[in-house]
């Protein structure tokens, strides 16, 4: 195992961030505390990493939490913050994303993309909503048009401007995390897919499963459900289903 930093090291960092002024004490310590939270965020983030990394190889909560004396709702607890805190670029580490195809990644990316240029903690179940729009395939639109909406209507009840519409990328700026509805969503597109790969229009279902985060008020305002735009998605598909769980 490589070595972790030592005290002196630590010390060093602060010293440093101020280096160019006079010396505060008092300024010292906000430094000493800003660098002994990303410390701890990053050890959370690591631990997290290794729990998704578990479930994407099966293992359920209460396999994480026997061997901590957690129940199986004490493990979900105890370790779903953690989770929140990774990446897009986490999840596809851990395999997590193993089945999601390249429109449905491209999606997450240009999801995460926005967020990051707006300066956002958390890519939220806005900004995934919106990137589910843009695919280029259209089949989210097309959705919504078949139940009588317009998605340029939707778009606006999730606050898009004319200047949202920039680089996924973002220079300079840290990659925002995961947050939980669109965590939650990720979950819901891999259950709609039934074991097999997972697309765009199974990310718009899985956003559908959760109509109180932002995007679904954006789309049940407009008398759009899960069960409604999973008869349409099908009927895109070109097959039909016995599934209306």
């Amino acid at each position: 195992m490589s070595e972790m930093p030592a005290l002196p090291e630590l010390v060093g960092l602060v010293l440093l961030d101020g280096i160019a002024e006079p010396r505060d004490p008092v300024r010292q310590i906000a430094a000493a505390e800003r660098i002994a939270g990303e410390l701890s965020t990053l050890g959370e983030s690591l631990v997290g990493f290794f729990v998704e990394m578990a479930r994407a190889e099966g293992c359920s909560w209460t396999d994480i939490g026997a061997p901590r004396g957690l129940s199986r709702q004490g493990a979900q607890q105890r370790y779903a913050p953690l989770m929140a805190q990774l990446t897009i670029d986490d999840l596809i580490r851990t395999g997590v994303l193993d089945r999601f195809d390249d429109g449905a990644l491209g999606c997450l990316r240009h999801a995460q993309g926005r967020a990051q240029r707006l300066g956002h903690d958390a890519v939220d179940s806005g900004d995934l909503l919106l990137a589910v729009l843009d695919d280029p395939a259209g089949l989210a639109g097309d959705v919504i048009r078949a139940l009588g909406a317009d998605p340029a209507e939707v778009r606006a009840a999730l606050g898009q401007g004319a200047d949202d519409d920039g680089p996924a990328a973002a220079d300079g700026l840290a990659r925002p995390a995961i947050g939980p509805d669109v965590r939650r969503a990720i979950d819901g597109a891999v259950t709609e897919a039934h074991g097999h790969g997972v697309a765009v229009g199974h990310l718009f279902l899985g956003l559908l499963r959760a109509p109180g985060s932002r995007a679904g008020q954006a789309l049940t305002a407009y008398g759009i459900t899960r069960q409604a735009a999973l008869a349409q998605v099908l009927g895109l598909a070109g097959r039909t289903t016995g599934d209306q769980a």
